[in-house]
């Protein structure tokens, strides 16, 4: 893991964050002033909310779209191949911005009022203000559109507005939200353009990606880049609460920056394949190393928060830690890699299915686990109810467990 710290794309990191800061800590928030404001020193970040960079909205910067002759077919079969388009369009990016653009909206977020000591003495109750991105995802039964976006970009806000493509504002409504996967939902009494999804297994490191959203409050811009890397692991910045939304990222080299969280990343076909969440960064802004949650986490955390209200959380019920040769040494352990388990929470389906503190986890229906974070990637990938198959070592033993993923309780932070 390295030390640089991550941001979430929308806040405006304060001066000398210390580097395990967690990827989504809350915004630095504070009353608008008259200019942009000056991003300082941080690590693993969220990027979510533009706090304080404009005093008023942001004009959008999109005027209109230039025709194309043709849209380009599917770029990515099922084989996992890629196909070479010839001329069959002449801008890739332009076209993948033209299909996409009209379904990413601007969310300006305002939550209540600035402390005393953030406001000049002239100027007492100056509201805190901020921007982020979303995206038009699903049409609601009574004509109103839902729209996705990160948890960070709306947590705490008192008022939320969209502004779509062609400049509309709408005020809008809190669906849900939810820290572990950081995704919330939006909702607006207008008719917007949703976008199409594509399939995560299609995609492959190298492929071209498009971000499209707001940053430092520029609406719908648009950036491109390629995949730099796919089911990128951050769970070292998970924070002391226990919370892992990054623990299966999409990574890209797309300029992603302040604003553009719970934006659009897409396809050559304009298609969502992930909403931009965090960057590595030493500075706060863009360093071609970006962070999207994937699609499929994304819609599948959405449409829990839109049917039912929450995400149920894949949950084992462990505590543990990453085997090392020196762990292993020390505690006389048969493996040199692997989760040890250290504690188990009362009555979850870990302990039920017989895991005790002690055993080291070595695979899950087959799958090596050779870290802590590998063990909490592989549940997080399955579903509540699943059932899987734990390969562990016990007293120099190897043995098997079958157990039920379970549903996480709220404010626990096992795993």
């Amino acid at each position: 893991m390295h030390d640089e710290p991550v941001h979430t794309p929308g806040e405006i990191p304060a001066p000398d964050v210390p580097p395990a800061a967690p990827p989504v800590a809350p915004p630095v928030s504070q009353p608008a002033p008259a200019g942009p404001s000056k991003a300082g020193h941080a690590g693993v970040v969220a990027i979510a909310v533009v706090f304080s960079l404009f005093a008023g909205a942001a004009a959008g910067l999109v005027g209109g779209y230039a025709a194309y002759r043709f849209a380009p077919d599917t770029p990515v079969s099922s084989d996992r191949s890629i196909e070479v388009l010839g001329d069959s369009t002449e801008e890739v990016v332009a076209v993948a911005a033209a299909v996409a653009l009209p379904s990413v909206v601007n969310i300006d977020v305002s939550a209540g009022q600035a402390s005393d000591s953030d406001l000049p003495s002239d100027h007492p109750d100056v509201p805190m203000q901020g921007e982020g991105s979303g995206v038009a995802y699903r049409e609601s039964p009574d004509g109103g559109t839902y729209i996705i976006t990160n948890n960070h970009v709306v947590e705490g806000a008192t008022e939320i507005m969209v502004t779509d493509s062609t400049g509309e504002r709408y005020e809008a409504t809190l669906v849900g939200g939810d820290g572990e996967s950081d995704i919330a939902v939006v909702r607006v009494d207008a008719s917007i353009p949703t976008i199409e999804t594509s399939d995560i297994d299609d995609l492959v490191v190298g492929q071209l990606a498009v971000a499209i959203g707001s940053p430092f409050g520029l609406e719908h811009s648009v950036t491109s880049g390629v995949i730099s890397a796919l089911h990128r692991p951050l769970t070292g910045f998970g924070g002391s609460d226990g919370q892992y939304p990054y623990i299966d990222s999409i990574q890209t080299d797309a300029a992603i920056n302040p604003g553009n969280s719970g934006g659009a990343l897409v396809d050559r076909a304009g298609r969502l394949i992930g909403i931009p969440s965090a960057i590595y960064s030493d500075t706060g802004v863009s360093d071609g190393v970006g962070l999207a949650i994937p699609v499929d986490r994304a819609t599948a955390a959405a449409d829990e928060l839109i049917d039912k209200g929450r995400v149920d959380t894949p949950f084992l019920g462990v505590v543990g830690q990453s085997v090392t040769p020196a762990l292993a040494s020390e505690e006389g352990l048969s493996v040199d890699e692997g989760a040890l388990i250290v504690e188990l929470t009362e009555g979850s389906e870990a302990e039920k299915a017989g895991v005790k503190p002690g055993d080291v986890i070595v695979a899950v229906d087959g799958d090596k686990i050779r870290t802590m974070d590998d063990l909490v990637l592989a549940v997080r990938r399955r579903s509540v109810g699943d059932e899987v198959t734990l390969r562990l070592w016990r007293d120099e033993r190897e043995m098997e467990l079958t157990m039920t993923i379970g549903v996480k309780p709220d404010s626990l932070t096992t795993q």
